[in-house]
């Protein structure tokens, strides 16, 4: 025993050294080893005081966390190439924030800051719980260069401690970089920062410079990075302080946002696309940015940075570019950036903005704002139409006169993305239902109460999909709701209940419903109902299209935008609609776009309650224009990417109930295993009978998973993806403890096995054990042999007439399968693992033995462990969940024969095998051979005579 356990010392030296691996790479680990002297930098800023109380009252940096909440932050670097990469090669230049501490000082108006400062290079990072966590593979500098090795990064995170001067607005910090796994930097920095007041205006900036401590020829000295901020407490509205004029324009009433949600309607108005004056040429200014003559940047988004919602006022960033997808994290650029204030002009139901260019002459460390004169007008439609989809009007002037330097002429605006929710009074008008109905008549063969299909208010009516054309060729994109009948879709979709999501009878009286009463079938489950989809183009190689549904470039990345209308059943899960498509190919065309709308839209729901071979939503979007007509394209098919929210929550208890199984075997196994051993120390005798073959079968069973799980047991998957529909937990402990399991049993199998093999060794006893177990070895082996090539025809000729689950999805699967030999291997090893008794019984048999080698409950318990998944299989069989197929924990489908058959003929062959083993140990081995065949199996008897007898 004592080499056993030395065997393992090993294994858990390997898991504790991996945990503290682990451990070691967390950032939170490595705070700054050493202290950077602060007066030798920042005395002449801010002297040094000794901090006596803790205070976070007065700090500036402390930031706004309730806006915070809402708003990013807002605040941006230049510089550093030779440790960031150049700036071309970023995706984002933000810097962050987050003040840790702050202490009162002797000093009176100086206060000790610590905080967390981090530098952005890549995609995004959030903050939780002391951690910074990035995503992206940006350019990391030349300071990994000397060791041969290239990391990547997307931010990196400094640690500082300082002071700051509530009188001269000035703070001055020292500190060093947070050190992360594989990362050979150890950046010493001090960090200057001005006009860091209590109050701020819309002419206020924080704005600094972070330099390098490290000498000039050192590996981590880098160049002087400057910043700016926007303050986000203590702002006093100036621009917007009264009532602002009336613009230029004539745009009508919109709708006004939900009392108390002023804030969040505005957050983030997303891409607002631009159309400029006609008469615009290169060489006259027509932005109100500071841009080369002849730049026209197609799209403005608008980003609040800080709001007051009693008072409806807001601080907003407008950032222009010729990129659609700049989007949140794009890059900062405060030559095409202005920020304003904007404010609710209640009676003209409008947003008011006016807007100030950012001055950078030299570096973001002397920024200033100036020059407001840019004034925004924005307006909310109150009526929608398949035809008119723009959420967002909207003007864009100058103050100036057109003799004054800056002077732009005015610019139009739409946009199509908005908080719907937030305001209250949005209507949809309705004007292809005559038409839909003449083209979906809708079914006769109604079979109400027999299968669910979703309710309008359910979250599984918005899909992202498939789109594959003619050609094969496959696109992706996006499918959701707008308007049904005359409610807002996002308004019910996020509050109602996870227990009312599909029940379908609880809209059919819907009092205000105004659905097709032309219907030939039941009205009162058939509602009106719009849709936005949007996908982009199918991959082909560019000019070789066939289908006129994208622009004569042909290119791949073409935007197909579609607005639909008309009825959904939800008796029957049919949604006819008619839509008006429009190609977006790029940014610039996108204020002017032609719609075709002779387009006809069937989506088909698959049933919620039923065992189905539909499991996607699938559909076509096709043309009813002649084929001849220019603007006609081929049919394109559409499935969803993803089951019902029903069923992936069914599916996850699917797991949570398969993982409990196995969790379940493994721990009856163990105990099984735990009474053989004790059965063979209180029978001794019996050691040499039991089979070796059918322990090194047990014992492989277990050690094969655990060989492949063991990555997962001793070692962070960091690419593991985790669960959020409320099992995520119970999961990830199940399968803990399943590994463990496992383990214990293989351990225990193991010293069985070295229990029967030094009983063999015994000097006179297991010479004739060993002759008897090879021959049963043999026969075993045939035996195997001839079932293996049965198990691969068998294989074989289920793979060539299976059917795929869902025939409308198996076209879209980009890398089927094929037959696969190795397959029909792994399942034909179940099934040897099923007739695990086989050797014994052969070995029983040849030696013609009686001796109660295996416990009762040793064979039978084990036998019932290895059956029961095929009795499980059965009853996943009535209660079929398609997402599952493939997913399977307990009775993997790859790891033995499963079927109706198989699990019939499985669980009586190993039921007739342990009852073979108790008729062999309480008769003979040779019991269930005929008569004539026992004696040629049997010991031959010699008489003993002993030395009185000679």
């Amino acid at each position: 025993m004592a080499t056993k356990i030395g065997s393992l010392r090993p294994a858990w030296a390997f898991a504790l050294l991996c945990i503290s691996l682990s451990m070691s790479t967390n950032p939170s680990w490595h705070a700054a080893a050493k202290q950077i002297s602060y007066s030798d930098h920042c005395a002449s800023i801010v002297p040094e005081a000794a901090p006596n109380m803790y205070s976070r009252a007065t700090m500036p940096l402390s930031g706004n966390h309730q806006a915070a909440y809402y708003y990013h932050q807002a605040a941006y670097y230049t510089g550093g190439e030779n440790i960031l990469g150049p700036s071309s090669s970023r995706t984002s230049n933000s810097v962050s924030f987050r003040v840790r501490n702050v202490y009162k000082t002797d000093c009176a108006g100086v206060l000790r800051v610590e905080t967390n400062l981090r530098i952005q290079i890549s995609g995004f990072d959030y903050y939780d719980g002391g951690d910074y966590y990035g995503y992206g593979q940006p350019y990391f500098g030349a300071t990994s260069a000397a060791n041969g090795r290239h990391w990547t990064r997307s931010s990196i995170t400094f640690q500082l401690e300082g002071f700051w001067s509530e009188s001269s607005g000035k703070l001055c910090m020292v500190g060093t970089s947070l050190s992360r796994r594989g990362d050979s930097l150890n950046l010493d920095v001090v960090l200057k920062l001005n006009n860091v007041n209590n109050s701020a205006s819309v002419t206020s900036l924080f704005t600094g410079i972070l330099e390098s401590l490290s000498p000039s020829d050192d590996k981590n000295y880098f160049d002087a990075i400057s910043m700016l901020m926007f303050p986000q407490i203590n702002y006093k509205y100036s621009l917007v302080s009264g009532k602002l004029n009336n613009g230029r324009s004539n745009l009508s009433r919109g709708l006004a946002p939900r009392s108390g949600r002023f804030c969040l309607a505005f957050q983030s108005l997303g891409n607002l696309y631009l159309k400029y004056a006609p008469d615009c040429s290169p060489v006259k200014n027509c932005t109100p940015i500071s841009a080369p003559s002849g730049y026209l940047p197609p799209v403005m988004s608008l980003y609040g940075i800080d709001c007051s919602e009693s008072e409806r006022k807001m601080r907003v960033l407008l950032q222009y570019s010729n990129n659609s997808d700049f989007g949140y994290y794009g890059k900062f650029d405060p030559k095409s950036t202005l920020v304003g204030e904007a404010t609710w002009d209640e009676n003209n139901k409008q947003l008011q903005i006016k807007a100030c260019q950012i001055n950078v002459a030299g570096s973001f460390s002397t920024a200033s704002v100036e020059d407001c004169s840019v004034r925004i007008e924005l307006m909310f439609r109150g009526v929608w139409s398949i035809r008119e989809r723009d959420v967002i009007s909207g003007h864009i002037w100058s103050e100036k006169s057109q003799k004054d330097s800056g002077y732009f002429p005015d610019i139009m605006l739409r946009g199509t993305e908005s908080s719907l929710w937030q305001f209250p009074d949005w209507k949809y008008e309705y004007t292809k239902t005559e038409s839909v109905r003449k083209q979906c008549p809708g079914k006769n063969d109604r079979k109400s109460g027999r299968d669910r299909y979703p309710n309008w208010y359910s979250p599984d009516m918005r899909f992202s999909m498939l789109v594959k054309n003619s050609e094969g060729k496959i696109g992706s994109g996006y499918s959701y709701p707008l308007f049904v009948d005359d409610q807002m879709y996002e308004q019910y979709a996020y509050d109602r209940s996870a227990s009312r999501l599909n029940t379908a009878t609880s809209v059919i009286g819907h009092k205000n419903s105004t659905v097709d009463s032309h219907s030939t079938s039941s009205s009162e489950a058939r509602f009106n109902i719009s849709y936005h989809i949007g996908f982009t183009g199918p991959q082909h190689e560019k000019g070789k299209s066939k289908s006129a549904v994208f622009n004569q470039s042909g290119s791949s990345n073409d935007r197909v935008e579609i607005s639909a209308e008309g009825v959904y059943d939800a008796e029957t899960g049919d949604l006819c609609m008619v839509g008006c498509k429009s190609v977006v190919s790029t940014v610039e065309q996108r204020a002017n776009i032609s719609l075709d709308c002779d387009i006809l839209i069937k989506i088909q729901f698959p049933p919620l309650n039923s065992k189905r071979k539909q499991v996607y939503i699938v559909g076509t979007i096709e043309s009813t224009r002649d084929r001849s007509d220019p603007l006609h394209f081929e049919r394109l098919n559409v499935t969803s990417v993803a089951p019902y929210v029903e069923d992936a929550r069914r599916f996850f208890w699917w797991l949570d109930l398969e993982l409990s199984l196995v969790l379940a075997s493994n721990t009856f196994l163990c105990i099984f295993i735990g009474l053989q051993i004790f059965h063979v120390k209180r029978h001794p005798e019996v050691l040499p009978f039991v089979s070796v073959a059918m322990l090194v079968i047990l014992t492989l069973g277990q050690a094969i998973p655990l060989v492949l799980n063991i990555e997962a047991l001793f070692l962070d998957n960091r690419n593991r993806q985790n669960i959020s529909l409320g099992s995520g937990q119970w999961l990830e402990v199940n399968e803990v403890l399943v590994r463990v399991a496992t383990m214990i049993a293989f351990l225990m199998q193991f010293r069985l096995l070295q229990l029967i093999w030094a009983a063999r060794k015994v000097d006179g006893v297991g010479a004739g054990l060993w002759f008897q177990e090879k021959k049963a070895l043999i026969v075993s082996l045939l035996l195997y042999a001839v079932g293996a090539l049965a198990a691969i025809i068998f294989s074989w000729s289920s793979w060539s007439d299976n059917t795929a689950i869902d025939p409308a999805f198996a076209g879209f699967a980009s890398n089927s399968q094929g037959f696969s030999v190795w397959g029909g291997l792994k399942r034909y090893a179940g099934l040897i693992l099923d007739g695990f008794l086989l050797p014994q019984i052969l070995l029983n048999v040849f030696r013609n033995s009686s001796e109660r080698a295996l416990s009762g409950s040793f064979y039978l318990g084990t036998t019932l462990v290895r059956l029961l998944p095929h009795g499980y299989d059965l009853y996943r069989a009535q209660s079929y969940l398609p997402q599952v197929y493939g997913s399977y924990i307990y009775g993997t489908p790859g790891g033995d024969f499963y079927s109706t058959a198989w699990d019939v003929i499985i669980p009586l062959g190993g039921l007739v095998f342990a009852a073979i083993i108790f008729l062999q140990q309480r008769f003979c081995g040779a019991c269930i051979l005929p008569k004539r065949f026992r004696c040629s199996v049997a010991y031959q008897k010699v008489p003993i005579v002993d030395d009185a007898q000679i």
